[in-house]
């Protein structure tokens, strides 16, 4: 019962901002950005009250480091994503460079989810038990409610990481469905390999993979069925178990 309430009062809270974008940009981003607030604040809910992943990043120019709630990152050029198909496929071959850059995508964004949720910097301890669980995919199937949650905090997560990293734009509304399915929609590995015969997005099916497993503690697999590099429109993923 408890766990009906807080979903209630979260989803409540988490439609009535995407309602009113104006009072979100007016008023609860500034508030976000005041320096005595936002070091306590943490980083779901700021981004929830507008803040950019950009304003939400900590960068400690002793160090040489730049992360966000925890989670070390390291910026580079989008090249990146080109020049880790035409390296790996000199050495490895197509069959070789698909796997490894799948694996690199699962194993990446597997430890960053897992960081992010452990560390008690992404979210309230009593949240992540509802967004992280064994049997969220189930639950997200029968229940409508948690199904819209899971959706809001997924995409959100989203918007920090990929949109605001530069990845494109994942959208994650159709994981309540059989099979799951995720849609990305500017690639960045499809920019830069287009035109194919079919899907080369490895390294984001490895990251789309790492997400869900992270979060449901299961070991799931993930397929770009439609890709942009293909013709496309965008590229689309499926999930199974």
């Amino acid at each position: 019962m408890l766990k009906k309430v807080q979903l209630g009062v979260l989803l409540s809270a988490m439609e009535f901002l995407e309602a009113h974008p104006l009072l979100v940009r007016i008023f609860l981003r500034p508030v976000s950005r005041l320096p005595l607030l936002s070091r306590k604040l943490m980083v779901l809910p700021r981004a929830f009250m507008g803040s950019t992943a950009f304003e939400i990043h900590d960068v400690d120019l002793a160090r040489g480091r730049i992360g966000i709630g925890g989670v070390e990152e390291i910026m580079f050029g989008a090249k990146i994503a080109e020049q880790l198909h035409l390296v790996l496929e000199k050495r490895l071959g197509d069959e070789g460079t698909a796997e490894a850059l799948y694996e690199l995508g699962y194993n990446l964004c597997r430890w960053e989810v897992a960081t992010a949720l452990g560390g008690g910097k992404w979210a309230p301890r009593l949240l992540v038990p509802l967004i992280a669980n064994s049997t969220i995919i189930d639950d997200v199937r029968s229940d409508p409610v948690l199904a819209r949650f899971f959706i809001k905090v997924m995409n959100m997560v989203s918007r920090l990481i990929t949109d605001e990293g530069g990845w494109g734009h994942l959208d994650f509304d159709g994981v309540a469905g059989s099979p799951m399915r995720v849609v990305l929609h500017n690639s960045q590995e499809a920019s830069w390999l287009k035109p194919s015969d079919g899907p080369v997005c490895h390294l984001y099916a490895g990251i789309v993979a790492g997400y869900t497993s992270a979060i449901s503690g299961e070991e799931l697999r993930a397929r770009e069925v439609e890709c942009l590099a293909a013709g496309a429109p965008h590229c689309v993923f499926e999930i199974k178990r």
